[in-house]
């Protein structure tokens, strides 16, 4: 038979030929599951801590940003009969009570609190006036805790109340901490962008383009008490300056300057070349391309480093410590005299006795401080999502 007319049958199998890959054994298993499990507890060690400083915050600030706190009455108090007993039993309330009277200040006057509870000579409401009443212990109905939802910690200053003083809200410490941050972004971002559109677009391989972004490296490591005494020397001292809220956004751009530089510079890059010279070949100047192509495809990347440059300077503490005093009052003017914010107000009442209602505005300021920055990056993610439905 010819080859033309050979047919499929004719040619002879070849044997079949199989590639065993298996799975690996010995050594290699042994490796791969061991590396497997390190990055588990890596991730692990990463994440533990910042759940629980986040779950402890939340736990202990928040009761207090919804509830109002404790209000106490102060009552005189036969402690045989236990039974209120009328004010001029127990005399004068800075001098000692006779024998069988006691000075006592309990829950019920007119709010109640979030982990108060009765236990000892309390009542559900407002304490009885009348002398010869029996105070409820912590049994029946007038057991039990009290949860009394108040807006105080949001619309109210923190005012003339002291630690032990349960009163007073956070108002003015909000007020500032966005006042400041705001002041700050306003100056920093505009500069930080000009930056890394000089940097990418003009300066990029010459000389004082790498002359420029080793001096943001090493503005990136300065620490916010050394910008703060530079603010403080320039301003204050040479320039005649007052402490100021204006003078510590000063200081704090110097911080947020470096990170949102860097992040936009690297978003920068990121936009393709192609999209420059197609806007070039169509004869559009370069001024005009930055602004209409390269800067509108890398807004997603520039909004995120802007967040972290907030997120940067917003908890910061020895710039406001050093540039405007704390204040416990409401003041509308950044340029004159002191003003409130969060971080001050945690340095303020962190040596409060535990037992006193100032210990816990430290939670409650430290609570609202993370409420704050979360709702910035909800935002910025909201700003983003948007820009994506509009180019598509």
């Amino acid at each position: 038979m010819s080859a033309a007319t050979a047919t499929v049958e004719d040619v002879p199998e070849s044997p079949e030929v199989r590639l065993d890959l298996g799975r690996p054994a010995g050594r290699r298993t042994f490796v791969d599951r061991l590396m497997k499990g390190l990055v588990w507890v890596a991730a692990a060690l990463a994440l533990a801590p910042l759940l629980w400083i986040l779950i402890t915050v939340a736990v202990k600030g928040a009761p207090l940003t919804v509830a109002m706190p404790p209000d106490y009455t102060q009552v005189c108090i036969d402690t045989t009969a236990k039974v209120r007993a009328a004010t001029e039993a127990c005399g004068d309330f800075n001098a000692k009570a006779p024998e069988g009277y006691q000075w006592r200040w309990v829950p019920g006057g007119r709010y109640g609190a979030v982990g108060s509870e009765f236990n000892t000579y309390g009542t559900k409401s407002s304490m009885p006036d009348e002398p010869g009443v029996v105070i409820q212990a912590a049994t029946g109905d007038g057991a039990g805790w009290i949860l009394l939802p108040s807006l105080q910690w949001w619309t109210e200053p923190l005012g003339s109340s002291v630690d032990f003083s349960p009163r007073g809200g956070a108002l003015q410490a909000i007020y500032g901490s966005i006042v400041i941050t705001l002041m700050c972004t306003i100056i920093a971002v505009p500069l930080a962008m000009l930056g890394a559109v000089f940097l990418v677009e003009y300066a990029r391989g010459t000389k004082i383009g790498r002359a420029v972004s080793f001096c943001v490296d090493i503005l990136t490591g300065i620490p916010s008490i050394v910008a703060a005494l530079f603010i403080y020397a320039l301003f204050v001292t040479m320039m005649g300056g007052q402490r100021s809220a204006f003078a510590t956004a000063l200081a704090l751009v110097m911080l947020m300057l470096p990170t949102v530089l860097r992040s936009t510079e690297e978003m920068l890059k990121l936009v393709p070349n192609s999209l420059r010279e197609a806007s070039y070949a169509l004869g559009v100047p370069k001024w005009r391309t930055i602004l209409s192509i390269v800067v509108p495809t890398a807004r997603t990347g520039i909004i995120t480093g802007v967040i972290l440059g907030i997120a940067r300077v917003m908890g910061e503490t020895a710039p406001l410590l050093i540039l405007v005093g704390y204040a416990t009052n409401l003041y509308f003017d950044p340029f004159n005299g002191s003003m409130g914010s969060l971080p001050t107000m945690i340095n303020a009442h962190r040596t409060t006795a535990a037992q006193f209602a100032g210990a816990d505005r430290v939670w409650g300021a430290a609570f609202t401080l993370i409420l704050i920055v979360m709702l910035l990056n909800l935002l910025a993610r909201g700003v983003a999502r948007i820009g994506k439905l509009k180019d598509k």
